[in-house]
Order: structure tokens, then C-alpha cells, then sequence
């Protein structure tokens, strides 16, 4: 079988590369240039801004486009070399003006001078006007759908996959010119919780008018600080109307899943009501990742959605919601708008959990613990939220307002059975335990922000703004638990024990957060003084924190059979902090720039700060009333730096330095310790310092602005040293109990990165992308064991790979590669400990005609760690999918998943002095057979005559 695995695979990829290799002919290599100047000789003058559009002339597709810059000047890359190309140059006001022309591969680069273009001086009804593909409003790029000859059942995403400097990432990202899309709206309103896959791929392409793209910033003093934003406008009475989809499945072995949502939205209100219940680990967290994979998908190829084989145990999820959103303003702006969102989500979950795991753990130089570890639990957990938002901006002030509010409760039943030896002896010690809870978790969370910044500022304008925010969280956790436990050891019969106890817990809260920033102080302070272009903004965060814990515990007395206080956990315990952190920054900017060539900022910043910590704890136990004091000056900084050139790339520097402090609370500084887990006890220790954090980051972004074939990458990284650092000092005895004493340490250091790469080629009629990123994390880390000090270095990887192929509306390939790791070294013990996992996967869809399309997909694992033997399993998935009636509003989807019968879930983790391997149980082998109704309207029925 796994031959045959292998074999599908590598014909898979070999009709990608012959493919990819028939885009790629000497005829048509992308290495020819061109360049120009269109110009108005009647009026003696350059044209600026004018749309200039390149096709090929024996079949009229657009190879790529842009606008002319403030000099008339265009210049295009990536042509073809030896074949027929038609140049087209088209503005308001201006007749469409053609020129066709070919670069000879012995020139390379061709100068077609400059360009006249004529006034439209006559009558509109004697001229034909052919819709050019793109054109600039103002500041905004304008795409025409008119211009795109789809099929008629084509979606939004279909259109932008045709465009050439449009480019939709596999992870869903979307570039323009290379420059990442930060927000999506339907008519210029968020649609539908924002997710531009629900716009993209629900919206018809026939309903569409036009795409728009343009900058928004709220510093208009500052032109680089701005996001990308992109807008659907939709044609004249197409802004009403509904979509959704109904689905019914049934397979082997009892599997099921139906799902159900109908979206409706007008030009004031969308309104989405959703459902779904399965038990295919198909698990809905939110009412957007409902809608989301649910939509119609139009003509293109894409991976399938598949239920999450990775998730751990078996799971049985129902979910039902609604969200609305009404906007009080017709043509809402970024300085113009009202409009009011909520949400309600309803979730029911039954889970059943297995796992087997077996830890070992260095205690010397030489000797080891073993720990093995059977876990059995059921759990049934009802979620319910309603959250909702109202934001309103008008000129010069920004005023939003949030409230959420949670409501969990369940019920819980395990055990855990567990061993442990040593290389000694292979039993030493057992202890099982077997506990049932039930609870209800209650949270109330009220937010709100207000900006005002004045729309118009002269030198005389003293007072430049404010911004403020209040955040209020409140809650409630009461919990009902019984623990049995029993420790049995087999060196000293007389530290045998047992425990049959019952705990009540009632946790309430309350944390207020005001953050006040007066910006731009200069002025205020200094009038019209220019003090060297030096800006100054007042801050002060302020939060008020109120923890109350009740717990009452019960042991029961054997002799009576009865249940009798524990006087000893039998708490109450209060916690109140006061933190506040005033600050002044300071900033320094200094700005260059060529209008439509390049723009440079560079801003240097200092904001020093006095960190302030007041914990106050009252409780029924006096060893527990400690209060504590923190106060510590600290010098935050940083330098940005941002290069902007014009139709070429974009690149931001960031470097900053910041310290934080780290509070001890009551549970590490004084705790209750509870004598049933007698693998794990923790002492406190109230002399504890405060940690005091700092930490040194940069990130470098390159977008790139290329016409078609986009190169984008960036960079973090951070590096930091933790002094007072709260560390464990862990005393385990040869029955491995274990008890925990916190401590202050010195000398911990970490480095984190991160990177990410993407590179898109577009092809004659096809499409590849790479995508590449990584992560690394790295830190030396202070610690005791068995009163032993030592230094553990850890070491944390975690890279993924993929490669996306699309080939017109045909196929699709996604070739994936995961790749982790961890590393652990006790410097004082002299021991290591290290593990990897890999992930290749294989993900394809053909569409074999308009209506019937194969979809598969497989993904290798491999798992191994320091002394273990390897774990290899491959998870193969695939399914054929019939779409019918007029519009392919009717889908049946026929499933095979788990083909192979290997899906295994495995444990693989180090920590920094341990190492645990182990499985969990996860969705098997099923069949199914679904079937789907995409229900689609876009404007008004039409009436019958």
C-alpha cells in the first residue's frame, strides 16, 4: 500500500512539472522590457495617471498593467520576447489609444518613445469605449470586472486570480502589487465578520462592478503610516441579497455531519444565522469559521476543507449562531461612519480523551525517573457568548464601544493511572486517581476607546488630541470537584496513602485598565516653538485588580463514612493590585521624499517610564497576609525606518528595546498546598523578588511591488535576559514525589526568531508560489535539581514549507513539508535529550470538467525521540465532488478519509530537564457521502410577467 502511496504521489507531480514546464517554453521567456511616455500635445503637456495596458494580440489576455507616474512615464518588465503585443493607453477625458508592437529577442528592451494620446473632443455616441481592465480614481487603483471574460458561474475569486498583479496566497493572504491587503469590504462595510473568504468566494463575479483598492491612515501627517485596503462595489441593485448553504452526510461506522447557514445583507444590515452538527472532529469555534467553510467556491480549484484528523480524541460538536450587523450611515467612510455589530454563539461538545505517555526525567548525572502515564476522560462542555460592538467616527473623532459576555459550564469524568521506576528498580511507586467535576465559568468584559484629533490644524492649534481607553473584565468560576487518589509505594509501605476529597471552589474577580495618551504635546507646551522638530505624548496605564477565593474542601472520614472540613484548605483569600505606569515619550522623525519616486522616514524614540506595583493579600490563613511593594525605573526606546519606493518595493526596519517586570502572586509567593498529588507538591516562598525582564527586538519587511511576479519576506527577532527569574528548585525522592520550591535565579537568556519568505510566479495560464517560514526558540535556563543547581539549555524549532501550483480552472497542487524539533542539555548532568517530527503532505484538486471534480490528499508523519523507537503512519484523504443545476447550486461529495487505516496522534515534547513520548486516540477510517444546496441571490428577483 504505501507503494502505491508513493506512486500516485509522483504521477500527481509529474503532470505538475509537465504542466509547469509547457508555461515555461523558450517562445514565451518573461525577460523582454518596455518603456514609454504618453503625452497631450494639443495642450503640450504630459499625461499623468493614465492607464496603460499590455495584451497579447492573438488572444487579447492581459499581461500586465499600471499607471503612468507624475512624468507620463511606464515601464513594463516580464514581457515575452517574439510575439505580437498590443499596448493600450486609456484616461478621462481621452480617446483609448492602441499601439501594437513585439520585442526581438536579439534587443531585449524596446523604447516606444512617446505616445500621443487625443482629446475626446466629439460626440459620445460616435465613439466605441471599450472598459480598459484597470484605471485610477483619485488614490484609488480601480479594477473593471467588466474587462474579465469569466464563466458565469465564476465568484469574486476567480476575477482576482486573473488579475496579473493580484495575488491570492495559499494561507489566504492577498497582495496587491506585493503589498499584503489589511482589510476587505463589500460596498465599503465590512462584510460579514471581515473574513475576505467569505466575500471572495461567495460573491458572484456577475454581481461585481468593480474592485478597488487604496490606502487608509489615521496620521495624515505621515504617509507611510498607512494599510492596503480593498473594496467590492457591486453594480447598481446587486447590494441586496442572500447566500448560504444547506449539507446533509451519513457514512461508515455511524459518521454524520450537517451544516446549515443563510447570509442575507442589504445596504444597511447583514445578517448571518448558522448551524452544524457532526461527529468527524469537524469542531466550529466561532460563527466565522462556520461561514468560512461554507462557501460556494465558484469555478476555480481549491484544497479541500477536511475534518481535523490531528485534533486529539473523539469529538461530537453541535453549534448554533447568529450575527448582525446594521449601519446606520448609507456610504460609510474611514472619517464617516456608524455601525453596530453582535454576535451570539451556542456550542455543545462531547469529547472522549485516551492517552498513553511515559516521561523520563534526569535527576544526576546517572540516575533517571520513569513515569508512565494511562489517561481516560469524558467531558461534556456547553460554550455560550454574545458579543457586540458600536463604532462611530466622524472628522476628528473615534469613539468605539465593546461588550462580550461568556457563559461555560460542563461536567468532567477521568482517571489517570501512573507508575513510576528507576534504573534500579522498575516499580517504585503508583499513583491513581479518579475525579469528577462540574462547573460554570460566567465573564463579563466592557471596553471602550474614544480619539480626538482635530480635522483641521494650523500653527496656532495648541491642543492636537487625546486617546483614551477603559477596559472592564469581570468574573465568576464556581467549580464542584471530587478527587479519590491513592499512592501506593513499593520501598516504603508507610508512605502509603489515600485521599477521598471534595472541593467547592468560588473565584470572583474584577480588573479595570484606563490607558491615557495626550499625543503631540509640543505645541501645548511650546507653542509654535519648533524645539528641532521634537514631538512629545504624556502616558500613563492605570489597573485596578480584586481576586476573591473561596474554597471549601471535605475529606472523608472512613470511620463514619461521612464527609468533615478540611480546616486546613478551608480558605478564603483576597488579592488586590494597584499598577500604574506613567511615562513621557519623545520622538524624532525625519522625512524625505520625490512625489510617485520614493518617500523615507526615519523616527527615533525614547519613552522612559516608572513601573508601579502594589499587591495587597488578605486571608483567612495569616502566613497568607503579605503585602508587597514594586516600583522600578525603566527606559524604553527604538528606531523605525521605512523606504518606499514607487512601483518597485517597500521596506520597514524596527529596532526597540523594552523591560518588564515580572510579579510573584499568592500562589508562588504562600500557597495551600494540597497533599493529593503527591507527584507534584509546590512550596512557596514569600521572600520572592520580582523577575525583571529585558529584551531587545528587530523585524525588517520587503514587499515587493513588481508587476507580477512577487518576492515578499520578513524577519523578527528578539534577544533578553531575565534576572530574579522565578525558577523551580525540584527535590525528587526514588518513589518520584516530587515537591517544588520557588526561588530567584539569575542568569536566564533566550533568543526568539521568526521568518517567513513567499515568492509568486505567474505563468503563461498557470500560477506557482513558495512559501517558506520558520521559527526558532532558544533559551539557557537556571534551575536546582535535588539541591543541584544546574543550567539547562533548550532549543525549539518549528519550520513549514509549501509550494502551490494552479494551472488556469483545471488543477490545483499543494505540496507541503512541516518540520520540528526540540533539544534539552543539562549542563551539570551532563545529560540530552532531543526529539523531531515531520509532516510531508500531498494535497490536490482536479477539476475534471465544470461540474465534477477529484480531490486527494496525503500527509506522511514521522516521530522520534532520545531512545525510542521511530512512529511512522500516513493519513490519506480523498473525495469526489458533483456539482448540478443551472447555477452548480447542488453539490454531491463522496468521501473516503483515513484511506490507510494509520491516522495515530503521537506525544513528542521535551522539557528542560525531561522528555515525554506517548499516542492519543483520534478519528479512524470512514466513508461518506454528502449532499449540498448553495442557495444564491444577488439583487432583486426579477417579476414575472
Amino acid at each position: 500500500m504505501l507503494k502505491l502511496t508513493f506512486s500516485i504521489i509522483a504521477l500527481m507531480l509529474s503532470f505538475a512539472v509537465v504542466a509547469c514546464a509547457q508555461q515555461l517554453t523558450p517562445a514565451s521567456a518573461t525577460i523582454g522590457t518596455a518603456k514609454g511616455i504618453a503625452r497631450d500635445t494639443a495642450q503640450n503637456y504630459v499625461l499623468k495617471s493614465a492607464t496603460v495596458s499590455i495584451y497579447k494580440a492573438a488572444d487579447s489576455s492581459l499581461l500586465s498593467y499600471q499607471v503612468t507616474n507624475n512624468y507620463g512615464e511606464f515601464a513594463f518588465k516580464n514581457l515575452p520576447l517574439n510575439i505580437l503585443l498590443r499596448l493600450e493607453i486609456s484616461s478621462v477625458g481621452y480617446l483609448t489609444t492602441r499601439k501594437t508592437f513585439n520585442i526581438p529577442s536579439d534587443k531585449i528592451a524596446i523604447d516606444l518613445q512617446t505616445i500621443v494620446v487625443n482629446r475626446r473632443d466629439i460626440m459620445l455616441d460616435d465613439v466605441v469605449i471599450s472598459v480598459p481592465p484597470m484605471s485610477m480614481n483619485g488614490d484609488t487603483l480601480e479594477f473593471n470586472a467588466a474587462a474579465f471574460k469569466l464563466d458565469t458561474n465564476a465568484t469574486v475569486e476567480d476575477m482576482l486570480r486573473a488579475i496579473p498583479n493580484v495575488t491570492l496566497w495559499g494561507d489566504g493572504q492577498i497582495t496587491v502589487n506585493g503589498t499584503e491587503v489589511k482589510s476587505l469590504k463589500v460596498n465599503g462595510k465590512s462584510f460579514f465578520g471581515g473574513d475576505a473568504k467569505i466575500a471572495i468566494q461567495n460573491i458572484s463575479k456577475n454581481a461585481l462592478q468593480k474592485v478597488q483598492v487604496y490606502n487608509t491612515s489615521r496620521n495624515t501627517n505621515n504617509p507611510l503610516d498607512s494599510t492596503l485596503e480593498m473594496n467590492l462595489k457591486l453594480k447598481k441593485g446587486r447590494d441586496i441579497g442572500f447566500f448560504g448553504k444547506i449539507g446533509v452526510g451519513y457514512g461508515t461506522n455511524n459518521r454524520f455531519e450537517t451544516d446549515a447557514s443563510i447570509n442575507m445583507f442589504t445596504p444597511k444590515m447583514q445578517l448571518a444565522v448558522v448551524g452544524a452538527i457532526n461527529n468527524i472532529n469537524k469542531i466550529p469555534y466561532n460563527i466565522n469559521s462556520l461561514m468560512s467553510n461554507s462557501t460556494f467556491k465558484g469555478v476555480g480549484t481549491n484544497v479541500e476543507y477536511q475534518p481535523d484528523f490531528r485534533a486529539t480524541g473523539l469529538n461530537r460538536p453541535s453549534a448554533a449562531g447568529a450575527s448582525l450587523t446594521y449601519n446606520f450611515i448609507d456610504n460609510p467612510t474611514y472619517q464617516k461612519k456608524s455601525t453596530l455589530k453582535s454576535n451570539y454563539f451556542l456550542q455543545d461538545r462531547n469529547s472522549d480523551y485516551l492517552s498513553d505517555e511515559r516521561t523520563t526525567t534526569s535527576i544526576n548525572s546517572s540516575d533517571k525517573i520513569f513515569e508512565n502515564s494511562n489517561t481516560t476522560n469524558s467531558s461534556t462542555t456547553t460554550t455560550q457568548r454574545f458579543d457586540s460592538q458600536y463604532e462611530m467616527a466622524t472628522r476628528g473623532h473615534y469613539l468605539n464601544l465593546d461588550q462580550a459576555v461568556n457563559i461555560n459550564q460542563g461536567d468532567n469524568v477521568g482517571q489517570t493511572y501512573r507508575s513510576s521506576g528507576n534504573l534500579q528498580s522498575p516499580l517504585t511507586s503508583t499513583n491513581n486517581t479518579f475525579n469528577t467535576s462540574n462547573y460554570i465559568n460566567k465573564s463579563f468584559n466592557l471596553g471602550g476607546e474614544y480619539t480626538y484629533s482635530p480635522y483641521l490644524i494650523t500653527n496656532k492649534t495648541r491642543f492636537r488630541g487625546f486617546n483614551a481607553k477603559y477596559d472592564l473584565s469581570i468574573h465568576n468560576n464556581q467549580n464542584h470537584r471530587l478527587n479519590i487518589t491513592e499512592f501506593k509505594s513499593f520501598v516504603d509501605a508507610t508512605a502509603n496513602q489515600k485521599f477521598n476529597r471534595k472541593y467547592d471552589t468560588n473565584t470572583d474577580g474584577i480588573k479595570q485598565e484606563i490607558d491615557l495618551n495626550l499625543t503631540d504635546l509640543k505645541p501645548f507646551l511650546f507653542g509654535d516653538k519648533r524645539i528641532a522638530g521634537i514631538n512629545f505624548a504624556l502616558t500613563n496605564k492605570i489597573i485596578l485588580r480584586s481576586d476573591k477565593n473561596d474554597n471549601r474542601v471535605q475529606d472523608l472520614d472512613t470511620s463514619t463514612n461521612t464527609y468533615r472540613t478540611n480546616s486546613y484548605l478551608n480558605n478564603r483569600v483576597q488579592t488586590i493590585m494597584v499598577e500604574e505606569t506613567p511615562g513621557l515619550r519623545i520622538e524624532k522623525s525625519f522625512r524625505k521624499g520625490l512625489s510617485n519616486r520614493y518617500n523615507k522616514s526615519l523616527t527615533f524614540r525614547v519613552h522612559p517610564k516608572e513601573l508601579i506595583v502594589a499587591q495587597d493579600n488578605k486571608s483567612d490563613r495569616s502566613f497568607q497576609n503579605v503585602k508587597k511593594n514594586y516600583q522600578r525605573f525603566v527606559l524604553d526606546g527604538g528606531v523605525d525606518y521605512n523606504n518606499y519606493q514607487y512601483g518597485d518595493y517597500s521596506r520597514n526596519y524596527s529596532l526597540n528595546y523594552f523591560t518588564t517586570l515580572r510579579i510573584p502572586t499568592i500562589q508562588q509567593l504562600a500557597p495551600l498546598t494540597d497533599s493529593t498529588n503527591l507527584y507534584y507538591l509546590q512550596r512557596g516562598n514569600v521572600n520572592l523578588r520580582a523577575a525583571v525582564q529585558q529584551q531587545i527586538s528587530l523585524s525588517f519587511n520587503h514587499y515587493d511591488q513588481s508587476n507580477k511576479n512577487v518576492l515578499n519576506y520578513n524577519f523578527r527577532g528578539s534577544v533578553g535576559l531575565i534576572n530574579d527569574n522565578i525558577v523551580d528548585s525540584l527535590i525528587i525522592d526514588n518513589q518520584n514525589r516530587r515537591t517544588v520550591f520557588l526561588v530567584n535565579a539569575d542568569g536566564h537568556r533566550f533568543v526568539n526568531f521568526y521568518g517567513n519568505i513567499k515568492k509568486a510566479l505567474k505563468l503563461k495560464s498557470s500560477e506557482l508560489q513558495f512559501s517558506l517560514n520558520s521559527n526558532l526558540n532558544a533559551d539557557k535556563n537556571p534551575g536546582y535539581t535535588n539541591n543541584v543547581f544546574t543550567f539547562s539549555s533548550n532549543l525549539n524549532t518549528n519550520s513549514n514549507a509549501n509550494i502551490n501550483y494552479t494551472y488556469k480552472a483545471y488543477l490545483a497542487i499543494e505540496l507541503g513539508q512541516s518540520y520540528s524539533t526540540y533539544r534539552s542539555k543539562q549542563e551539570a548532568f551532563g545529560t540530552k535529550y532531543s526529539g523531531k517530527n515531520l509532516g510531508t503532505s500531498l494535497s490536490t484538486n482536479y477539476n475534471v470538467t465544470k461540474k465534477f471534480s477529484l480531490n486527494t490528499n496525503v500527509t506522511f508523519n514521522n516521530s522520534s525521540s532520545s531512545g525510542a523507537k521511530n512512529i511512522n503512519f500516513t493519513i490519506w484523504n480523498a473525495n469526489a465532488v458533483y456539482r448540478f443545476l443551472k447555477g452548480n447550486n447542488a453539490e454531491f461529495k463522496f468521501s473516503a478519509l483515513d484511506l490507510l487505516h494509520q491516522n495515530s496522534s503521537v506525544i513528542n515534547y521535551g522539557s528542560p530537564n525531561s522528555f515525554t513520548i506517548g499516542t492519543q486516540n483520534v478519528l479512524k477510517q470512514y466513508f461518506m457521502t454528502t449532499v449540498s444546496y448553495y442557495p444564491r441571490q444577488f439583487g432583486k428577483k426579477a417579476k414575472k410577467q
